[in-house]
């Protein structure tokens, strides 16, 4: 088992898994808190490896919602909804929900994607409830909607859902149409929550586990923020140390000129960066539903979904969540090359552009860097 002893441990790896959300997943500061806590109250925070001989099921967890500001800030109407106040672990209460609806506990669970609120969050889940957390997602990266992730890919049933919101809030969707309409399904209830719900979805076997999940993704996590931290104390280039142990391309370099985003569901909008250094006189736009999606370059197409694009900071690699995200930063763009699961024609249907309705054909990032 990988443990987090310190607190350092947890910050490296919720860099690593930040740098991997494609600038999605929400206020990073949120899984920070709760690990950082559990620390503090000498619980055992980590993972294993799956475990193919494990009896009973194991689900995954994760916030459904829009990565907007708003959702992260405190509602004046719903607190007036909600006089009891708020929860602070609704992942692990949606756990639970599950697991009594189903009636037994989980073998162990994992997070749906990387990104340090759903991935740090389902740790904290896990360390809180004293079940094993698995060591890979159903992403390998982050990805705004259930009918991206490698459950939907490849078929296999998500329901029963739980959902437990902040405020106490308790529901189970036991069927639904269709992946898509429950996907629809839960956006409103988030949106009916003030922006976020906590999930626990896809039970399913060890075995079945092993055939759709991305392994390893957490243990990558934390060798990718390891990787950061020790650039910066060496005094070396974090961006460039971030892209290798992504064995990734840094794409570009400049300053973040223009934003333009609204809250649909979604943080949906777009970054134009101006470039500096060596990419001074080119300029990038990056469009965003939740995570990076689509970029071009000087007006052209360029790396898309499902390969990876992640801003962060231009000085130390320290990934920039879309929700904060403001002009005048300086900022560096870090790519990397698709999961093996999205590489085929059923993974660019369900993550390429077209997808997210743009009529662009996607182009692998290795070939565009190395063409």
């Amino acid at each position: 088992m990988t443990s987090l002893d310190s607190h350092d441990d947890v910050d490296d790896f919720l860099c690593g898994a930040d740098l991997m959300a494609a600038g999605g997943c929400g206020d990073p500061k949120v899984a920070s808190r709760l690990l950082h806590d559990d620390l503090d109250r000498g619980l055992k925070v980590g993972w294993a490896p799956l475990d193919l001989s494990a009896s009973g099921l194991f689900c995954t967890a994760c916030y459904c919602g829009s990565a907007a500001p708003e959702s992260f800030e405190a509602q004046t109407e719903a607190d007036l909804l909600a006089p009891g106040g708020r929860m602070a672990r609704p992942l692990q209460d949606a756990i639970a929900e599950l697991e009594d609806y189903l009636g037994a506990p989980f073998a162990g669970v994992l997070p749906l994607e990387t990104g340090g609120i759903n991935a740090g969050g389902t740790m904290d889940a896990a360390a809180n409830l004293g079940r094993l957390l698995v060591d890979g997602d159903y992403a390998g990266r982050a990805i705004p909607e259930l009918t991206t992730t490698t459950p939907h890919l490849f078929g296999m049933p998500v329901l029963p859902w739980a959902f437990v919101d902040e405020f106490g809030n308790r529901l189970v969707m036991r069927q639904a149409a269709s992946d898509e309409f429950a996907e629809r399904l839960g956006k409103f209830l988030a949106l009916g929550s003030f922006g976020t719900i906590g999930c626990a979805l896809v039970p399913l076997t060890a075995q079945q586990v092993s055939q759709i999940y991305i392994p390893g993704t957490l243990t990558e996590c934390l060798e990718l923020g390891r990787a950061v931290r020790v650039a910066r104390e060496r005094g070396s280039d974090p961006v460039a140390a971030a892209a290798a142990a992504l064995g990734g391309w840094v794409l570009f370099r400049g300053t973040l000129t223009g934003r333009d985003w609204k809250n649909t569901g979604y943080l949906e909008g777009t970054h134009e960066i101006t470039g500096e250094g060596d990419f001074a006189g080119h300029s990038m736009k990056i469009w965003f539903k939740n995570e990076n999606h689509v970029s071009w370059l000087d007006g052209k197409p360029y790396v898309t979904s499902p390969d990876l694009i992640e801003v962060c900071d231009g000085q130390t690699a320290e990934p920039l969540s879309n929700t904060y995200l403001a002009e005048g930063a300086k900022v560096a763009v870090v790519g990397r090359r698709r999961r093996e699961a999205y590489d085929s024609p059923r993974g660019l249907e369900v993550l390429g552009p077209r997808h997210f309705g743009f009529d662009i054909d996607f182009t692998p990032i290795e070939t565009l860097t190395h063409p």
